[in-house]
């Protein structure tokens, strides 16, 4: 046999080699089965949504998603069922419940084939077993801290021995340990391993955690070093002035944090960084370093302004000039001015040429005009401080509100652990001209002399996407009791109403799975304003309370659900205009991530405002269920959400007596509604 013979046979055995296996992995490919569906069963501890998020094996998405990706980017591609992952996620559940105090866990699986559909069930049969609680606590490697301090950290780091074993809580007592060592000179401090004994007689599990503490750290200087166009003219000794970093005081992370964030607040830097420097510790001192990019000082910038004011979407157009280092001290002067369309996807467009009046309501919204001073370091004490004068035009259906006033704020640095960690006071002055749209376009004046404060305590872990914590907060007002003293002393009667003003505001996070994409959110609001002397018909228009809007009660369009026994001089044709004097609002919304960028949400709003809390009724609470649509950009989320009227108080009917589309009603605003 030739050379040239044995060459072809080659060639052929070659060719039949393919064509089998070209054969063999198009049958493959035409018998791979989508995982349709993944069920735990025996998981009466933890619950799927957490497992699910656990294991390598994933269902395949609905039918609208692998159509969306079929052609573009978006959507999800099919998921197909490997057997290969079974052991991989049977390691994986076992490892998670041995985090969450079960150690004798056993898990075993099935899976059915649908050979019709070409689909796959995957069970998990799980035997928890018994859990582990907390037994005995070993500390090691603490000997240098003292007394008062290991009280603190021992706080911290404290344990109920009824408690179920959970490492991630272990975890963030250990953080939180860390942090009291970190803050009170331990600059080195940091957590090494925790050793997990386990008895599972007796279903408890003792651990021994090691820590390293290094030295107590005192500071022993703050170096300061600056950059950028700004920089030659700051100076240095006012940024330890305000970074209120001293020598000789204990090291602490938390303070020098906060430093970096009041200072970053004045709005000379483009960036700022506080440390100490660790390689040039010596006994027991540490220097601090603070290097700054100083920014340019005057700044003119215009402005495209999307907001939600009034709980709608408003856009418009702004000005503003800025003077950094105002006269020294890091003052910020702006000067601004600012309109408004208010609620622009319900403008009629079309007769914004006609001739614009008081009377024509074609064209709604505000011109907004201030200067503003800030300073961020008062009276050598960590509190900024605010000063701003400002005019208001606001002009609405039934009624026109010219607004002058000024207001004086300091807001407190308060450290992020007390029961208190935000406080601000302030003081406001205001006349308004509010002109209501009756026949005769009668005028109401009204002067307010405000004290107020608002301060509370805050847990989330984000601003954009909140996935866990709360914040509670309150808010208190008391208004004209200065003019009035004052018009007593010299003989003047006031003309006018007394009144205080108090506001609760609660918000609660709770993430539903280990990703942190999927979150339970829920607000709930109260307000109340009470006279004590003179009536509801001395409270100005925009003291009062209102609800709906997009950051609202979202069945009903902005300021909508006003109270319904108003007094009719501030109706027409017996429509309120005048908010109440008793709020009450809620919402529960269920919000999911399912891609990065991109999620959706549930909600469930409900709220209203009464002339007076004895007014209150279950029976006048608006009921407003809804959907809605997420992206998450870098600057903030952009949401559009659909909301219907379920229940209105105003006739006291279900929406299953009423045409679906004529109570629909769509939002869209900027960042999350509370």
């Amino acid at each position: 046999m030739n050379r040239s013979q044995n060459m072809n046979k080659m060639t052929k055995f070659i060719a039949i080699i393919i064509m089998l296996s070209a054969v063999s992995l198009f049958a493959q490919e035409g018998n791979r089965y989508e995982l349709q569906q993944i069920n735990f069963k025996g998981n009466n501890s933890i619950p799927s949504s957490q497992l699910n998020d656990v294991i390598l094996s994933k269902e395949t998405p609905w039918w609208f998603w692998k159509f969306l990706h079929s052609f573009s980017s978006l959507g999800s591609e099919a998921v197909y069922f490997d057997s290969s992952s079974i052991p991989i996620d049977i390691k994986a559940l076992k490892s998670y419940y041995n985090a969450n105090g079960f150690f004798g866990t056993n898990i075993t699986y099935n899976y059915q084939v649908d050979t019709v559909d070409n689909e796959v069930t995957l069970d998990y049969i799980i035997s928890e077993g018994d859990p582990a609680y907390y037994g005995k606590i070993n500390l090691k490697g603490l000997q240098r801290v003292p007394g008062l301090i290991m009280q603190k950290f021992n706080d911290e780091v404290k344990f109920d021995s009824s408690d179920r074993y959970v490492q991630s809580i272990v975890q963030k007592k250990v953080q939180s340990g860390v942090s009291t060592l970190l803050n009170n000179g331990f600059m080195f401090a940091q957590f090494d391993s925790t050793i997990v004994i386990t008895d599972t007689v007796i279903n408890r599990a003792d651990l021994d955690m090691y820590f390293t503490t290094g030295k107590e750290y005192r500071i022993d200087s703050v170096l300061v070093t600056t950059s950028g166009d700004g920089a030659p003219y700051v100076k240095l000794n006012m940024l330890r002035d305000i970074s209120d970093l001293k020598t000789g005081e204990i090291y602490n992370l938390d303070k020098i944090r906060q430093s970096q964030q009041r200072l970053f607040r004045t709005g000379l830097f483009n960036s700022i960084v506080i440390s100490g420097v660790e390689q040039d510790t010596t006994d027991s001192k540490v220097p601090v370093k603070l290097e700054a990019n100083i920014g340019k000082l005057n700044e003119l910038s215009p402005e495209i302004i999307v907001n939600n004011q009034q709980s709608a979407l408003n856009a418009g157009l702004g000005l503003s000039y800025i003077r950094r280092n105002f006269f020294g001290n890091a003052r910020k002067f702006t000067i601004s001015t600012s309109f408004g369309v208010q609620d622009i996807f319900n403008v009629n467009y079309g007769r914004l040429l006609q001739k614009f009046s008081f009377r024509d309501t074609t064209l709604l919204g505000y011109l907004d005009s201030r200067i503003t001073i800030e300073q961020p370091y008062l009276f050598s004490k960590p509190i900024f401080g605010t000063w701003e004068n400002y005019a208001t035009i606001n002009k609405q259906v039934r009624y026109n509100n010219t607004v002058y006033g000024s207001r004086i704020t300091f807001d407190f640095e308060l450290p992020r652990f007390t029961a208190i960690n935000f406080l601000s006071t302030y003081y406001n002055v205001e006349q308004s001209n509010e002109v209501y749209r009756t026949n005769n376009d009668s005028l109401s004046r009204k002067i307010l002399s405000i004290i107020g404060a608002e301060f509370g305590r805050t847990t989330t872990n984000d601003i954009l996407f909140p996935t866990e914590g709360y914040i509670i907060s309150i808010l208190f007002e008391e208004a004209n009791s200065l003019p009035y003293l004052i018009g007593k002393i010299g003989g003047n009667e006031f003309n006018g109403s007394l009144f205080y003003k108090v506001q609760l505001n609660a918000s609660y996070y709770l993430s539903l799975n280990q990703r942190r994409m999927s979150i339970f959110a829920s607000k709930f609001k109260i307000g109340r304003i009470q006279t004590y002397y003179g009536d509801y018909a001395g409270l100005p228009l925009n003291r009062t309370f209102y609800a709906g809007g997009s950051n609202s009660v979202r069945g009903w369009r902005s300021n909508e659900l006003v109270p319904q026994n108003a007094t009719t001089v501030y109706g027409i044709n017996g429509v309120n205009i005048k908010g109440g004097t008793f709020l009450v609002e809620g919402s529960f919304e269920w919000r999911y991530k399912f891609v990065q960028s991109f999620g959706a949400a549930v909600f469930f709003d409900y709220g209203n405002t009464w002339i007076g809390y004895d007014k209150f009724r279950y029976d006048e609470l608006a009921l407003s269920p809804g959907l809605g649509l997420r992206y998450y950009s870098s600057v903030a989320p952009f949401r559009l959400d659909f909301a219907f009227k379920l229940y209105n108080p105003a006739d006291k009917t279900w929406i299953y007596h009423k045409n679906f589309w004529d109570n629909l009603v769509f939002h869209f605003g900027i960042g999350e509604a509370f």
